[in-house]
């Protein structure tokens, strides 16, 4: 803006002296004559000169000059001409500074004007305020013409940026009343679902449109308001409709299916709404006059979505009422499961299994029970079934009317007592020949279990009607005093088997007493008679119960035995007895089951049974301690590379910890650094595959994520300076060399991964690139180059893929020494405390189980090393040397130094102890050394492994697993944070109620 800068001025001007001469008048006319025509040429040329003088001076002067006002003059500060200019110089100066002027009051004030409206952007009484005053700061201070150009430039930008303005605000105010109208329109959507959820499709009586209906014919008209108004589309209003009528008729057909009884009625609801109402039949009154309501917002637009609504919606209703049917299936089998563990494999037990199971049906008021029951049952049947088929396969004596026989008695054993539970419901005749024909029209007078039974038997395993009716039509030729009867023998057996089964659960668990134990085996004596138990299913039941108790022994003993103890009650048991040389406890155990029963197989089965359950228990104890170590030891910086089951637990823990490698850059910081201390450890598994599918040209999502670790996992560098890959021989150094080109390629030119690696696949098999690979080796195999190299054939064996791989690639040889170079001194790195004998690359000093691979961090390093120097003898070290100040470490006398070798014939690494002698020898560090005071002094060569920093590891990997456990912590808790804010903003229920934060946290400790 302008700015007003107040100063003084003064003008120094020299002082001119005239001087005449009277002499020589005419000679001097006649010069001034031929001077004149000079003088004329020359103005001219001066003119010239003096206009380019003042346009070049004037483009020169410095803008803010020239919107500064000089408050003595009103004009701008540049206006003034320098000093010397002449009337035309002047002239040209003035003319170019008034333009500049113009053009710098002019950018000032539309840059002014963008500025402060966008400030304004909906408020133009504002801006209008706030620029005029702008204005008038400019103008002020300003005269004549500068004024004027500034006040009328000015009020041409201000209007024209107002009026803008005022559009704007015009068309915000429209889009805002539209976007009113969809969001009423949109919010009403999932109200008239809600409400139609809830019946408020259909018009309470005394009115004339239901809330759904008032809802969808006020949000509609709202629409019509719109598109006459031209704020909303044309047709806006008609899916406005559209949309509201789905939603009703969505939440409808929910509140209709929760009033179904069955699948049925589901399917009727089904088939109205597909025929549009035509066909009804199906449904119960009072649902006819429900599903014609919902109708009227049914629409060929919207007829397929509300069908695939209500398919999903009874899936569910027919999911719960098949689990309630599977429920009691269950429950029925439980009880089974109990008889099958006490009763002998005999058609007893199925009879007596069958009338529980058919009591149980008839004996509940659920619709299902009868269903369930039969489903038992036949379960049952299939199970008998296939032992004499097996039996019939195995056995050349057991012939196959044998079998059938077996089969028919076993499938009449089973159905008899349904069909005495059914006849004793009443109308037995007409049950009988409904029975027999299977005929809708018989059953017009029999009950709904009875319908239901004869339904349900057709549709069994069990009842052959073929054969079956005839043994039914004699069951059920007594008469209904005779059918009760003995339903009411069916009932005292079973209120026997029923106090039996409870009794031998307690004795299972050594909670029956000797008294309950007689009480019950008299009350079975006095159930033996016409009305009651025959003899057989009295000493059955007596049997049982004994067998029970006998099992509460094992279960007793087993308690507090392990694998072996249980075997040796096998063993005893078994023998009856006569096996020696068993512990006391054994004895005493196997004594009281003796005792007990005569039922040995089947004891012996039930401590086969416990003996297998602990073994497994023990080997799963055993295998979670060694998983925890194993974890312990990773955690620690323990791991092994090349060992696949160190991965796989690595990958194990990753995953335990929530952490995906395929978003790893998207991890907090604490995440990262706790996944990177795993993976230095031991790769893990997941990590090594996803590198593999690289390399084979598979496409792999995010793939550059799994290069950006290989790169930082293959390089690490340790405290000593040397650079190691903690993947070890997981991944050869081939396929090494090929991830690092890839990474680096992508790097360079943001290709693919998938296009790099398919790219480097091609270009090895490409015919020039085997006589590019000649060329570069020397006509050399990939082997003997490599050799030639590294001096040492083993490592030339290793490498030689590494050499051909990037012959064929392209590379020189300047390119594959170096590499070559690189890994040598990565993989076979020199170590000061180390000796190979191997002689790695030509030096004793290299190995590739140097302490710097082993144990990469320095402290794992320095605790090693601390471990051994420890178990060493006296006058033994790795370092025997002092530093004395000012002078190099000096060794110490008497104190030899010790050598550590690896041994590479175990697994992982470990290392034996050797020393230099006198003659400067490398010789084993063998010692005497007694154990025990007073024993013989044994030879003792220490060797030393991982193990040594056990504890060191352990704490480490506290440290680690704790800091994992917070971030799992601190995860759990953002996702019930997040949770609680989803269910505040869109509760499940209407009563829902809010969890506070500590709430959250109360709930992460419990």
């Amino acid at each position: 803006m302008a700015v007003i800068r107040q100063r003084t001025q003064q003008f120094t001007q020299p002082i001119g002296v005239v001087r005449t001469n009277a002499g020589s008048q005419d000679i001097g006319n006649a010069i001034s004559n031929v001077a004149s025509a000079f003088q004329e040429i020359a103005f001219k040329e001066a003119a010239i000169a003096a206009e380019k003088k003042g346009i070049e001076i004037a483009e020169a002067i410095e803008e803010k000059k020239l919107r500064t006002i000089n408050p003595e003059t009103g004009k701008p500060e540049a206006f003034k001409a320098p000093k010397g200019f002449g009337r035309i110089a002047s002239a040209a100066y003035q003319s170019v500074i008034d333009k500049r002027y113009e053009d710098s009051i002019g950018t000032e004030l539309r840059v002014k004007a963008q500025e402060i409206a966008l400030k304004y952007e909906y408020d133009p009484e504002s801006y209008d305020e706030v620029m005029s005053n702008y204005i008038g700061q400019m103008a002020d201070g300003a005269e004549g013409k500068y004024r004027t150009f500034v006040e009328t430039t000015g009020a041409k930008f201000l209007a024209l940026t107002k009026l803008n303005i005022q559009e704007r605000v015009a068309s915000r105010s429209r889009q805002n009343a539209a976007n009113s109208i969809l969001t009423g329109i949109s919010a009403s959507q999932d109200d008239v679902y809600s409400i139609a959820r809830a019946g408020g499709f259909i018009a309470r009586e005394g009115e004339d449109i239901s809330e759904a209906a008032a809802i969808h014919d006020r949000e509609f008209a709202n629409a019509q308001n719109g598109v006459s108004s031209s704020l909303l589309k044309i047709g806006a209003d008609q899916t406005a409709s559209q949309q509201l009528k789905q939603s009703i008729a969505l939440g409808a057909v929910e509140y209709l299916l929760s009033g179904t009884a069955n699948k049925s009625e589901r399917n009727a609801i089904d088939l109205a709404i597909r025929t549009r109402g035509n066909q009804m039949s199906g449904l119960p009154k009072g649902l006819q006059e429900e599903v014609k309501s919902l109708l009227t917002y049914v629409e060929p637009a919207n007829i397929e979505a509300v069908l695939r609504h209500s398919s999903v919606v009874s899936s569910d209703y027919n999911a719960v009422e098949q689990d309630q049917i599977q429920q009691a299936s269950n429950l029925a089998k439980l009880k089974a499961r109990e008889l099958e563990l006490t009763l002998p494999d005999t058609l007893e037990t199925l009879f007596t299994t069958s009338s529980i199971n058919a009591s149980d049906a008839f004996a509940s008021d659920e619709d299902y029970s009868i269903q369930a029951g039969l489903n038992l049952t036949n379960d049952l049947y299939t199970n008998v079934q296939s032992k004499l088929d097996q039996r019939f396969l195995s056995d050349e004596t057991y012939s196959r009317s044998e079998r059938e026989s077996d089969l028919k008695d076993a499938r009449q054993n089973l159905i008899r007592p349904y069909l005495i539970q059914a006849a004793a419901e009443g109308n037995v005749e007409e049950f009988r020949i409904a029975l027999v024909s299977n005929n809708p029209e018989d059953m017009s007078k029999l009950s709904l279990k009875q319908r239901t039974f004869i339904s349900e038997i057709y549709n069994t395993d069990f009842f052959n009607p073929n054969e079956d009716t005839g043994f039914a039509r004699e069951v059920l030729s007594a008469n209904i005093n005779q059918i009760r009867q003995q339903r009411d023998r069916e009932a005292l057996r079973f209120e026997i088997a029923q106090s039996v089964t409870e009794a031998a659960t307690a004795a299972e668990s050594g909670a029956l007493s000797d008294k309950e134990f007689n009480s019950l085996n008299a009350k079975i004596e006095d159930s033996i008679g016409p009305n009651g138990l025959t003899a057989d299913q009295g000493i059955s039941e007596s049997n049982r119960l004994s067998k029970s108790r006998a099992f509460g022994e094992v279960t007793t003993f087993a308690a507090r035995a392990n694998s072996n103890s249980l075997n040796n009650l096998i063993l005893y048991v078994d023998s009856r007895g006569k096996i020696e040389g068993m512990s006391p406890n054994v004895v005493a155990a196997g004594n009281r089951i003796l005792e007990t029963t005569d039922d040995v197989d089947a004891v012996v089965s039930k401590i086969k049974g416990i003996k297998s359950a602990v073994s497994a228990n023990e080997t799963q104890m055993k295998e979670a301690i060694e998983l925890r170590n194993n974890s312990i030891r990773i955690l620690g910086g323990g791991g092994n590379a090349n060992d696949k089951a160190d991965r796989d637990i690595s990958q194990d823990m990753l995953d335990n910890a929530g952490i995906d490698l395929e978003r790893f850059d998207q991890l907090p910081d604490t995440q990262r650094a706790a996944a990177l201390s795993i993976m230095r450890s031991a790769p893990p598994q997941g990590l090594i595959d996803k590198l593999d599918q690289i390399l084979s040209g598979q496409v792999v999502p995010n793939a550059a994520q799994f290069l950006d670790i290989h790169a930082v996992l293959s390089n690490d560098p340790t405290n000593t300076g040397v650079f190691i890959s903690r993947f070890g021989d997981s991944i050869s150094p081939a396929d090494a060399q090929r991830l690092n080109d890839i990474h680096q390629i992508r790097l360079n030119t943001g290709e693919s991964v998938n296009e790099i690696a398919t790219t480097l696949i091609q270009r090895q098999t490409d015919p020039k690139a085997k006589i590019n690979m000649d060329v570069v080796l020397q006509k050399m195999t990939p082997t003997a180059y490599t050799l030639n190299l590294v001096k040492d054939p083993i490592i030339a064996e290793e490498l030689a893929p590494v050499t051909e791989y990037m012959a064929l690639t392209g590379k020189g040889a300047s390119q594959i020494n170096s590499v070559l170079n690189q890994i040598v001194d990565s993989k076979y790195a020199k170590s000061k405390y180390i000796a190979d004998p191997r002689f790695p690359a030509g030096s004793i000093e290299r190995s590739r189980y140097s302490l710097e691979a082993v144990f990469p961090e320095e402290d794992d390093r320095t605790a090693f090393i601390a471990a051994v120097e420890s178990q060493l003898p006296f006058g033994y070290s790795l370092d025997p040397t002092v530093t004395v100040k000012g002078t190099t470490d000096i060794e110490i006398e008497d104190v030899k130094r010790v050598y550590l070798v690896p041994d590479e014939s175990t697994a992982g690494v470990n290392y034996f102890s050797y020393f230099v002698d006198e003659n400067k020898v490398l010789q084993p560090l063998i010692f005497e050394q007694v154990s025990r005071k007073g024993e013989k002094p044994e030879l003792m060569w220490p060797a030393f492994d991982r193990s040594d920093i056990a504890d060191h590891t352990a704490k480490k990997a506290s440290v680690r697993d704790s800091a994992l456990r917070e971030q799992e912590t601190e995860q759990k808790r953002k996702f019930l944070v997040r949770e609680e804010l989803e269910n505040r903003l869109n509760p499940l229920f209407s009563d829902y109620v809010p969890k506070t934060y500590e709430d959250i946290n109360r709930a992460l400790e419990e």
